[in-house]
């Protein structure tokens, strides 16, 4: 997930510019800013990810190096949001970024749904978007605050990461892994669930504790896009069947 980093620059009010404080029309403009923008990432992906899937498990295993080269750029634009974060706050080079980025996950998308049977890949998508919609409308709709959840999400984060690190080591020592890792897609696919509760409050400001700011449309977005795509990849692991 990406880091929230202080609102606004050095010369302003961080609050100033904060969601949180801003009237509600400019809420609402700023929630259908972040929904266009995450469609259009969700269009960008599916329309690089479908014709890679389409042509199947030997088109993967031909063309490695195209999987290793947008894994290599997905994680030198990681390495950017986290360093240089006032490039997501900027026009146009935050929406550049963005499509750079959309476009590389889109490849890492595509390889690894061709992997499953396209039933598998249908469920998934399918079982995403119902939790995403219900999990969206019970952000909306709670009195209940998750905002103030951030580092406990983290340290959840971290600990997902280590089990996994950890069951990467068996595998390659030959130990039998499937329980575990079902168990790894499982809290994967209940952690992000969260996310995208916490992750739409938010960007919904107001009587929240914590909000993004109103230049973080970008942010906003990314984080919303990155809880659909690893709730995708969760479930797909956990469920799907290998072609």
């Amino acid at each position: 997930m990406a880091t929230y980093a202080p609102i606004g620059d050095e010369q302003q009010d961080p609050m100033a510019s904060s969601v949180k404080l801003a009237d509600e029309i400019t809420r609402a403009g700023f929630v259908r800013k972040v929904y266009g923008i995450l469609s259009a990432q969700l269009l960008l992906t599916v329309a690089i990810a479908a014709p890679i899937v389409a042509r199947g498990k030997d088109f993967v295993m031909m063309h490695p190096g195209m999987l290793y080269a947008s894994m290599g750029m997905l994680m030198a634009t990681m390495c950017v949001m986290m360093c240089c974060q006032n490039v997501l706050r900027t026009f146009p080079g935050n929406y550049a970024f963005l499509t750079l980025f959309t476009a590389c996950t889109g490849v890492l998308v595509g390889f690894t749904s061709a992997l499953y049977t396209w039933q598998s890949v249908a469920l998934a998508a399918g079982v995403t978007t119902l939790i995403f919609l219900g999990m969206t409308a019970y952000a909306f709709t709670t009195k209940k605050d998750f905002t103030g959840f951030g580092p406990y999400l983290v340290a959840a984060m971290l600990s997902l990461l280590c089990f996994g690190f950890v069951i990467s080591i068996l595998s390659m020592c030959g130990v039998p892994i499937r329980g575990a890792m079902m168990l790894y897609d499982f809290i994967g696919i209940l952690l992000f669930t969260f996310y995208i509760v916490y992750d739409t409050q938010l960007m919904l400001g107001g009587n929240h504790q914590v909000s993004f700011g109103i230049d973080e449309y970008v942010f906003a977005a990314m984080n919303l896009y990155l809880d659909i795509i690893n709730m995708f990849l969760y479930l797909l692991d956990l469920f799907g069947d290998r072609s």
